[in-house]
C-alpha cells in the first residue's frame, strides 16, 4: 500500500474527502507541551524486511524506525558541511530512505525563539535533561565557532540573557560561561536543524540542495513522523539531499536569505548556481518602474495566498484565484515564463480551481483553467525535476482527471480551448497516457 505520507504528497485531483478544512490553531507559548523520544518501542511498524535496515552511525541509542540503503560520512571535502548522507548502493527512484519519530516535537507557533526557549526550559524540568542535551549535541553547530560570526552575534544578543535567567531558576551555574555556550548550543542546533513540528536527529543529518535528489514527507495525521524517500535514480557514492526550504519553489535570493538568516550558511548547490530559470527574462525586468511590482513583492503576496488558501479553502478560493491570476500576471513582467517560482502561482490555481470545482462553483470555466495551469505546471517540472519524482505524478493525474472531467461535461469546450488536443480520440489518448505515467511514478513510491 501506499503510505499516508505519499498520499497526501500526491493530493489527488478526484480525492472525495469532506470539504470542510480543519483549522488548525496555534498553540500559545504557555501551553507548549514537549514530547521527548527516547527509544523505539517494540510496536513500531515497518513495512520494510528489517534485515535489509542499515544501522545508524551516529544516536545508535535512538535509531530511527527505518533506515534504508544510505551511510552517514563525516569529514568530507563536499558540499554540505563536511557531514552527510551518502548512497550505500544504486537506489531506484521511490526508495524509502529514513522513517523517524520526532525526538523533540513541538506544535506550530509563530514565535519561534519563544518556542526555543521554551523548549530548554521543559528540558531542564527533565531529569534526564543532560543526557537529552548530550543527543542534541552532534546536531549542526557542533561548536559555536561554526556558524557565521554575525549569526552568532545576534544570537547571543536575542538568547544569552534569557537561557542565563532560565539556568538560575534551575538550579544550573549560570555564572559559568562554559554552562551557557552549552545551552546556547542546544538551542541553536534545534534552530538550524528543525522541521516544521520538531526536532528530528538522523533526518538532520541530510544537507541541503535546493533542487534535491530525495524527497522529504510529513503525513498530515502522523506529525510527530518524517520520511525521506528518493526522487530520482540515485548511484552508489552519490551525497543525498532534501531541501530545507519551504516552499521549494522560491527565487534564488529568497532561498539564500532564508538558509543564511536561519541556518547559517550560503548554499552553492548547482540550481543557486545556474539560476532559476532557462530563459531570458523579459525587457520590462531590465526597468524595473516598467514592472508594477518586483519579484519580491509578488514572492510576498504568495505567501499570504497560500496561507489564506490553507486557512479555509473552500471558502476562500475564489479570493485566492482571483489574486493568483493577478500574481500571475505581474510575475510575467519581471521574469522568465520558466523561471522556477512560476511553478508555485500554477500550483496556487490549480489548487484553487480544484476547491472550486468540487464546490461546484462554474464547473466548465473553472476545469478549463485547471487543465491549463496543470499542463503549464507540468511543462515547468518536467525542466527542473526527474520524470520519476512524485510531484510529477500528482500533477499527471490532475490533468488526467481534469480531461476526464470535460469530456464529460463539454467535449467541444475542451477541444476549442485546447488545439493541441484536435479531436475527441486525442484527448482520450493524452488522458490515458497521463493516467498510465501517473500509476507508474506513484508505484514506485509504494
Amino acid at each position: 500500500m501506499t503510505s499516508t505520507s505519499v498520499q497526501n504528497a500526491l493530493s489527488l485531483f478526484d480525492d472525495d474527502s469532506d470539504d470542510e478544512e480543519v483549522e488548525a490553531t496555534a498553540a500559545e507559548i504557555n501551553d507548549v507541551h514537549l514530547e521527548f523520544t527516547t527509544s523505539v518501542t517494540s510496536s513500531t511498524s515497518i513495512d520494510h524486511d528489517e534485515s535489509s535496515q542499515y544501522q545508524p552511525t551516529l544516536w545508535t541509542h535512538v535509531p530511527p524506525d527505518y533506515l534504508g540503503p544510505m551511510e552517514f560520512r563525516a569529514n568530507e571535502d563536499e558540499f554540505g558541511g563536511g557531514r552527510g548522507y551518502y548512497a550505500a548502493r544504486d537506489i531506484p527512484a521511490g526508495t524509502l530512505l529514513i522513517r523517524e519519530r520526532a525526538y523533540v516535537l513541538w506544535p506550530d507557533v509563530d514565535d519561534r525563539s519563544a518556542l526555543l526557549l521554551a523548549t530548554v526550559e521543559q528540558i531542564l524540568q527533565c531529569d534526564d535533561a543532560d543526557e537529552i542535551a548530550t543527543n542534541l549535541a552532534p546536531l549542526h553547530p557542533v561548536v559555536l565557532e561554526d556558524l557565521p560570526a554575525t549569526l552568532l552575534d545576534a544570537a547571543h544578543e536575542e538568547y544569552t540573557a534569557s537561557l542565563t535567567a532560565l539556568l538560575a531558576r534551575y538550579g544550573r551555574d549560570s555564572d559559568d560561561n562554559a554552562i551557557v555556550r552549552r545551552w546556547l548550543q542546544v538551542v541553536l542546533g534545534m534552530q538550524c536543524n528543525a522541521f516544521t513540528s520538531g526536532v528530528f536527529l538522523h533526518t538532520a543529518m541530510f544537507n541541503h540542495d535546493c533542487n534535491p535528489n530525495c524527497v522529504k514527507f510529513t503525513p498530515e495525521s502522523a506529525l510527530s513522523v518524517s520520511e525521506v524517500r528518493a526522487a530520482k535514480a540515485i548511484k552508489q557514492g552519490d551525497q543525498l539531499f532534501i531541501s530545507y526550504v519551504y516552499p521549494r519553489e522560491q527565487s534564488r535570493e529568497r532561498r539564500q536569505a532564508q538558509l543564511v538568516r536561519q541556518f547559517g550558511f550560503t548554499c552553492r548547490c548547482p540550481m543557486c548556481g545556474r539560476g532559476d530559470s532557462f530563459s531570458a527574462p523579459p525587457q520590462a525586468a531590465e526597468t524595473p518602474q516598467g514592472a508594477d511590482k518586483t519579484l519580491d513583492e509578488i514572492e510576498s503576496d504568495l505567501g499570504v495566498l497560500e496561507d489564506l488558501f490553507a486557512e479555509h479553502a473552500s471558502n476562500n478560493a475564489s479570493q485566492v484565484l482571483h489574486a493568483a491570476l493577478e500574481a500571475l500576471s505581474d510575475l510575467l513582467e519581471v521574469v522568465a515564463h520558466d523561471h522556477v517560482v512560476m511553478i508555485r502561482v500554477h500550483k496556487l490555481v490549480a489548487d484553487s480551481c480544484d476547491s472550486l470545482i468540487k464546490r461546484q462553483k462554474n464547473v466548465q470555466e473553472h476545469a478549463i483553467l485547471f487543465v491549463r495551469s496543470c499542463v503549464e505546471l507540468l511543462e515547468l517540472q518536467r525542466l527542473f525535476l526527474d520524470h520519476d519524482h512524485i510531484d510529477l505524478a500528482r500533477t499527471l493525474n490532475d490533468i488526467s482527471q481534469g480531461i476526464r472531467l470535460l469530456l464529460s461535461y463539454s467535449p467541444q469546450v475542451l477541444l476549442d480551448e485546447f488545439p493541441e488536443w484536435a479531436t475527441f480520440r486525442q484527448a482520450s489518448i493524452v488522458e490515458s497516457q497521463y493516467t498510465k505515467e501517473y500509476k507508474r511514478i506513484k508505484a514506485l513510491y509504494e
